[in-house]
């Protein structure tokens, strides 16, 4: 999990760069292109006043009579002084209009440029854009990946939590139990082991009486799988028989009805079950005696009043518990 956030993380800044880049790029390209847009404006501009002024020295260039005019001038001439004042008066306007001339070609060479500029750089804004468009889409996804990563993780650590507190729960319950058992040896109540009956397996809770037997059931229309021996919430139960504890859970939950609970086996495929403790007192893998006291009679799972329900297998087959007490 942690992996993939990491991995996610590192993709974002990627393409958060790129996205910072292609921004860079589109502001480069707009302002380039406004340049270009404010040199086209100045260069027409400045192309209309010199065809304005072009316009002005054709008309006083047709008015003198043109190339004809400028040669009379010159040959009209009565003295030396006068020729010499009107040379430089023509080739000053010849002058000034190649100038003109030559100035507003280059004028117009500008505004081409310029032109081609913002189309350029129109483009290459417009492209940019797309970039930007495609990274932060990239962005939304690589960050909409991330929050539902970290969803995950927090539900995770929310069940971490309960699972912790779950544990807590239980030890805490353990070391109640614990207390509770040598509070019951201490005052005689309680002792190690009992046994009980004549039967293949001894009584696992003598104190207690029968309230539902094996069989099917009218009241709840069910097949009941064990026997329910009715006791005050608290009172010892016993190991049937000498085995080895398969299951053993002491928190409090529900565990598909059962509650608190002991499965024992006993070898030759028999197995016995208590179910509905208030507390346990083994542990799965331990072995017991028979007649060792294991757990204490409550109403934890789906019990109605306190009672142990005592269940008996057979190579996986529930049977009738009286034929075995």
């Amino acid at each position: 999990m942690y992996a993939q956030i990491d991995s996610l993380q590192t993709s974002l800044n990627d393409v958060m760069a790129e996205y910072n880049e292609a921004q860079t790029a589109y502001e480069e390209a707009v302002a380039l292109r406004d340049e270009a847009a404010q040199q086209i404006e100045e260069e027409t501009a400045r192309i209309e006043r010199m065809q304005d002024e072009l316009s002005s020295f054709a008309v006083s260039m047709y008015k003198q009579g043109g190339t004809g005019s400028f040669l009379d001038v010159i040959l009209q001439s009565t003295s030396f002084e006068e020729f010499l004042t009107s040379w430089d008066v023509c080739t000053t306007i010849s002058n000034r209009g190649s100038a003109l001339i030559r100035e507003s070609k280059k004028a117009r060479e500008t505004l081409e440029a310029a032109k081609i500029t913002y189309e350029r750089q129109g483009e290459r804004a417009e492209q940019e854009m797309k970039n930007a468009d495609v990274k932060r889409e990239q962005i939304e996804a690589t960050q909409a990946a991330l929050a539902a990563e970290a969803a995950k993780l927090d539900a995770e650590a929310a069940e971490l939590a309960a699972q912790e507190e779950l544990a807590a729960e239980a030890a805490r319950q353990a070391e109640l139990a614990r207390q509770q058992r040598e509070e019951m040896i201490a005052s005689g109540t309680a002792g190690g082991s009992m046994l009980v009956g004549s039967g293949y397996f001894t009584n696992p809770c003598p104190d207690a009486y029968n309230s539902s037997g094996f069989g099917y059931r009218t009241f709840d229309n069910s097949f009941h799988k064990g026997l329910d021996m009715a006791a005050p919430e608290g009172t010892p139960y016993y190991a049937a028989d000498s085995g080895t504890v398969l299951y053993a859970t002491y928190d409090g939950g529900w565990n598909g009805g059962a509650g608190n609970w002991v499965v024992i086996a006993h070898g030759n495929g028999i197995v016995t079950k208590y179910m509905h403790s208030s507390a346990v007192f083994v542990s799965p893998g331990q072995y017991v005696e028979r007649g060792q006291n294991i757990g204490l009679v409550g109403q934890t799972g789906e019990a109605y009043g306190a009672h142990l329900h005592f269940q008996v297998e057979v190579d996986g087959v529930a049977v009738n518990p009286l034929n075995y007490i």
